[in-house]
């Protein structure tokens, strides 16, 4: 797919109702997502897909790991990245999010995706869910715009995250 196309189809990606907490720092966290796509030529329809995304614990990436990453560089680059240590350790801290797409299932209903999202809006909450997700998007763009969505959670959990891991000290 090109950039292009990418692009436009995220532009038009919209989060209805976002999960109401963080990802985990110290477990797996499960959001049941809705992604709500209008059907081509159909607009009294409407793809409905559904299941779970599942992040797992984020792994801590510290500032030994991105000295390991410069290789190849001569004789000063040892020291080079001891000076990359001491002075830029705190922004070096990184974490590695994996995500996993379990139980998708799809469905067609008979209803514009306004309703649908609304409809299903007021079934989360109603039931309480935190930890759910509503996403109206185009049909073809479903999968960028499930990646697109774990992506920013991981971006809103970021910092969390990271405090929660300091504090225990789990940076060195």
């Amino acid at each position: 797919m090109d950039p292009k196309a990418i692009q436009r189809y995220l532009r038009e990606t919209r989060l209805v109702r976002p999960p109401k907490r963080l990802l985990a720092t110290f477990g797996a966290t499960r959001i049941e997502y809705h992604l709500v796509s209008p059907l081509e030529g159909t607009p009294s329809k409407t793809r409905l897909r559904e299941g779970t995304v599942v992040s797992e614990r984020p792994k801590i990436m510290t500032a030994d790991a991105f000295k390991e990453r410069f290789e190849g560089f001569g004789d000063d680059a040892a020291a080079f990245r001891d000076f990359i240590d001491s002075r830029y350790a705190e922004l070096l801290r990184a974490l590695e999010y994996t995500f996993r797409n379990d139980g998708l299932r799809s469905t067609v209903v008979a209803s514009s995706p306004e309703e649908t999202s609304a409809r299903i809006v007021a079934d989360v909450d109603g039931r309480d869910v935190a930890q759910a997700a509503v996403i109206t998007t185009p049909d073809a763009a479903w999968s960028l715009a499930l990646m697109g969505f774990t992506l920013e959670e991981a971006k809103r959990s970021f910092p969390t995250n990271v405090r929660d891991l300091d504090r225990r000290g789990l940076f060195g």
